[in-house]
Order: structure tokens, then sequence, then C-alpha cells
């Protein structure tokens, strides 16, 4: 048996004579991390941390951005909905007899008659009455009319309602307003214009019509026939006058453009100018604005 009076570390280990001793680790053998692998451990690490934070902001400002996107494309879904609501309430001037009961021409002709039974009315609108400031060339249309408030007590009452783009000069960028007024207003508008109320008189839009949507243009109305034909008179007023009645459409084609908040602010921040929204031709148009542009379409049957 060895003698561990002789110094060193001593263990025991099983043998076929049964235990013995065995020789434990120097203690100078054993060894830590050095100060250059510490750095090296220490270095990926942060390395990880940054990536993975990198990563994670990168999810979150795409996350941000769509749902900016998908909150702008339903304020506009929202807007069209609105337009389809109030043209299916539709209230327009009656005459006696009612000569629109067989078309033989298209919207916005002239039509014969011969008793008015209500005070003629600029009940249908397609015109330019808020000013705006893009080229005539390429500009948005603009729609207005008279329509039955049926969400009031009374379903008779007749609200005059409009829809246009406006133009944003501290922000660079249009957007889409609704004009709105309540047949009390309208009622009295009405009363006071004696014997015919013009478009003038019944749509005056304002800088406090609120907003429907923003980053909204490029705003374009197609009148259509009951045959289907499609006309493109543009201004169209129905009725224009007191004495003859001016032919409506029969159903009505709305389109418009919208853009997302973030492709918007980088437009802002390249161009000012209205006529860049609106004219496909230019520069700014083809490289910042058409590869972000969702079109908005609807079809509307008058009344």
């Amino acid at each position: 048996m060895p003698d561990a009076s002789k110094g060193g570390p001593i263990g025991y280990s099983t043998g076929e004579a049964g235990f013995t001793l065995a020789k434990q680790r120097e203690p100078e053998s054993i060894r830590g991390f050095t100060l250059v692998e510490l750095l090296i451990a220490t270095g990926i690490t942060v390395a990880m941390v940054l990536m993975l934070g990198l990563m994670l902001g990168s999810l979150m400002s795409a996350a941000s951005h769509a749902t900016e996107r998908v909150d702008a494309f339903r304020d506009a879904r929202a807007a069209l909905q609105m337009i389809e609501r109030d043209l299916r309430n539709l209230v327009r001037t009656q005459w006696s007899p009612d000569p629109f009961t067989g078309p033989s021409f298209g919207p916005c002709g002239a039509a014969t008659t011969s008793t008015r039974v209500t005070l003629p009315a600029a009940y249908f609108v397609l015109k330019d009455i808020y000013l705006d400031p893009a080229t005539t060339a390429n500009h948005n249309q603009q729609l207005y009319a008279l329509v039955a408030a049926r969400t009031t007590a009374s379903p008779g009452d007749v609200c005059a309602v409009g829809y246009y783009c406006q133009w944003d000069s501290g922000l660079h960028a249009y957007s889409l307003r609704r004009f709105f007024r309540d047949s009390a207003a309208t009622f009295t508008v009405m009363q006071g214009a004696g014997s015919y109320a013009t478009d003038s008189a019944l749509y005056t839009p304002s800088v406090s019509d609120p907003v429907l949507a923003a980053y909204v243009w490029n705003l374009q109305i197609a009148v259509y026939d009951a045959a289907g034909n499609r006309y493109t008179t543009y201004p169209c007023v129905c009725d224009q006058g007191a004495v003859n009645p001016t032919w409506p459409p029969a159903a009505l084609e709305i389109s418009f453009n919208a853009m997302s908040p973030q492709a918007a602010r980088t437009v802002m921040s390249v161009s000012s100018s209205p006529n860049d929204w609106m004219d496909t031709t230019a520069q700014n148009y083809q490289r910042l604005i058409a590869p972000h542009t969702y079109q908005f379409r609807s079809r509307i049957n008058l009344p």
C-alpha cells in the first residue's frame, strides 16, 4: 500500500486486489478562461444582441407601416361606401309629365316638359366648385348632390353633400373631403333662392370640411345612360336652370387613387407641386407615386 506520508495528493481506485490509491490532478494544471477569450466571447454576444435588436426594430417598423397602410386604405374604402350611400338617396327636382320616364338621349342633355312640380335646383352637379390648384388638363373632378337624410326623423329632409379632393399646402398632399349642409340649412338656402337654387348657393365647400381619407387624389366620375353608354360630359349640372330640366345619369363610376402615409411622406419630402400628383407623365409621378398607388373604384346606380 503506498505511503501517504511522502506527500502528493492521493485518491482511491478499485482493482482486482481491492482499493488502491490514485493520483489526483495537480492544482497548477487547472486553468480558466484568458482575458482574450473573455473579450472574444463578449464581442460575439454583443454582436448577436445587436443583430437581434436590428431584426426586431425592422420587424416593428414593418408592422407599423403595414398598420398605417391598412388604416389608410380602410378610410378610403369607407369614404367610397359613404359616397355610395349618399348617391343612392339622391333627390331630384320633379316635372310633370316626368321627362325621364322614356330616355332617348344621354346624360346632361336637355329634356322637354311642361310644368315643374317642385322648386328647380341644381340637384346633381359635376363641377369644379372648389378651385383645385392643379393644372386644368390634370385635375380632380368634384361631385355634389341633394340627398334625402335617411338618418333623421323625417326621411324627406333634403341635405346638400359634396365630395372633392383638397390640396394641403402645408403637407403638400391631397385629401378627400366631404361637404355637408343639413336639412334645415339647405331648406333656408332653397327658400331664399327664389325661382331656382343654383349650385353656387347650395354647395359651398370650405377648409373646415372634414377629411374622409388622407393621401387621396385623382377623383374621377364617369356617367352612364340607361343603356350603359359612357359619356364624358364634364361639367354637368342637373338641373341647370328654372325652365328646362336636364337629363340625369342612370349610373356613375367613381374612382380615386390612395397611398399609404409612409409612401406619401417620401413624396412630400421631394415634391411640393400638386401637378406632380396629377400628371402621370411627370418624372416625380413615375418615380415616387406610381409604384405606391392603389386605385379604388365603384359603380353606383342612381335612383
